[in-house]
């Protein structure tokens, strides 16, 4: 649906096309969502706050803010589920947590750690905090895997450059960085710069940006290729000793 809007400058009609997108009132936030969010986090810390149980005997593998993407033979963790999902088997996660908090996890556990478009729903304070769980919980030498929306595709589409079709389901660059800073529940954004500041500053060491299904630990490629378009790729080991 497009919505036309007329003006009339010196006796002359424009017609502007407005997308939908930029109408869908679907991300606002608002109180209620709000207090739900907060009344589940708080009844979750309280009552679902359980250690992970890890997956495979040989190694552990967190899979971070998994959604819906599960994969065999790793803990796949997410936010907290108090109600019964319609495919219970499909959709709730084996370790529930709000990863806004300390994770209820013992140090030095994970033998690598994947989280796909999952940072940048949090502030950046609550990110250096879970970076910093995250180093505590790894064993040393394990990888950690990191995608999230890159800021400089989507400056590059807000400056006319040459980016991935995709970015065509926006008119003009600023839809981009709206939906981009202001929908999905985002709250932070991020380029490969920053992320390696936060990576540095939280202990990691041998921080590279790297590209969609390459990387130094391949049990952790588990990129999804539809999303190569917006995201940056980085991975980052915890130091050996």
């Amino acid at each position: 649906m497009i919505v036309k809007k007329s003006y009339n400058y010196s006796n002359e009609v424009f017609l502007v096309d407005l997308n939908e997108n930029i109408l869908n009132t679907k991300y606002q936030v608002n109180l209620r969502n709000l207090i739900k969010f907060e009344i589940i986090s708080l009844y979750g810390r309280i009552f679902l706050n359980r250690k992970p149980k890890t997956q495979n005997k040989d190694k552990n593998l967190l899979n971070l803010g998994c959604g819906s993407s599960k994969f065999e033979g790793w803990t796949n963790a997410d936010y907290f589920k108090i109600f019964r999902p319609t495919n219970r088997k499909r959709t709730k996660p084996d370790w529930m947590l709000d990863i806004r908090f300390p994770m209820n996890c013992k140090d030095n556990t994970w033998d690598g750690v994947f989280t796909e478009h999952t940072l940048e729903h949090l502030y950046p304070i609550q990110a250096l905090n879970l970076l910093k769980e995250l180093h505590r919980t790894m064993k040393p030498g394990a990888w950690l895997r990191i995608t999230v929306p890159d800021l400089r595709k989507y400056m590059s589409y807000y400056n006319s450059e040459k980016v991935d079709e995709k970015f065509s389901k926006w008119q003009t660059g600023c839809e981009a960085i709206r939906a981009l800073t202001q929908d999905w529940g985002h709250v932070s954004v991020w380029d490969n710069e920053l992320l390696e500041n936060f990576l540095i500053k939280t202990g990691f060491v041998n921080i590279n940006e790297v590209s969609f299904a390459q990387g130094s630990d391949k049990t952790l490629l588990k990129d999804k290729e539809e999303r190569t378009w917006e995201t940056l790729y980085m991975e980052a080991q915890k130091p050996q000793n």
